[in-house]
């Protein structure tokens, strides 16, 4: 591991300024550690980007937004986050359920990959990243990303079989591997299994030894090459 780029779910874990325990991790180790802030989509102001940014965070986090993410009235987030040159990684796909999302009027809905579409053409100097390749709306987000090129999308996530089964549908077609990426978001003790499962089985998806270095390391490396940096 030679980055590692953290993020928080801020208040929607209930747990106050996450974003506070995640700069203060990046700047205890600041070879290591890259922070994405968390921005709530429709309940902060756009100026948290001008903050989060002034605060050395190299990109940002959206996740359960008020309303769908390609809705005008995020433009404006997004438009900051594009001049600054801060990538945005976005939860897609279904998520489970939180006590919090009551408050919220949570859906999935509003995070399905097709609604980083128009944003992606939008703004094409804005690097976009979904996560969990949308699952279950896998096919839908490697479709959306063939035709977007500043649109990422990671393989992470506890669903890993029905990810892989997706890419196999459509290696050679439109599941690219210069614009995949792994990532994780289980526990620490789970890592290496995870990411073992990826080893094994990228190669008999068909990828070669120089896609799958480019989906482990390189993409994410080129990305983090043109972010700001604390």
């Amino acid at each position: 591991v030679e980055v590692i780029c953290l993020h928080s779910l801020g208040r929607l874990r209930g747990m106050g300024d996450e974003n506070k325990l995640v700069e203060e991790a990046f700047r205890e180790y600041p070879d290591l550690i890259r922070g994405f802030g968390f921005v709530s989509l429709g309940r902060d102001d756009p100026s948290v980007v001008d903050e989060l940014y002034s605060r050395g965070f190299t990109g940002l986090k959206m996740f359960k937004p008020a309303k769908p993410y390609d809705s005008d009235e995020f433009f404006p987030y997004y438009e900051k986050a594009e001049d600054y040159g801060m990538p945005i990684l976005f939860h897609t796909g279904v998520v489970a359920r939180n006590p919090v999302d009551r408050e919220l009027r949570a859906t999935s809905s509003y995070m399905r990959p097709v609604h980083l579409d128009r944003i992606a053409r939008c703004f094409p100097r804005l690097t976009l990243i979904g996560a969990h390749l949308g699952h279950p709306w896998c096919d839908e987000a490697l479709a959306v990303m063939h035709h977007n090129p500043n649109l990422y999308f990671d393989i992470c996530g506890g669903h890993t079989l029905w990810i892989a089964l997706a890419l196999m549908r459509r290696t050679r077609y439109d599941a690219k591997p210069s614009q995949l990426l792994y990532g994780t978001d289980v526990e620490p003790e789970l890592y290496l299994r995870f990411r073992h499962f990826w080893e094994v089985m990228l190669p008999q998806l068909g990828f070669t030894d120089e896609e799958i270095r480019a989906i482990l390391h390189d993409n994410a490396e080129r990305i983090l090459s043109r972010a700001p940096r604390a």
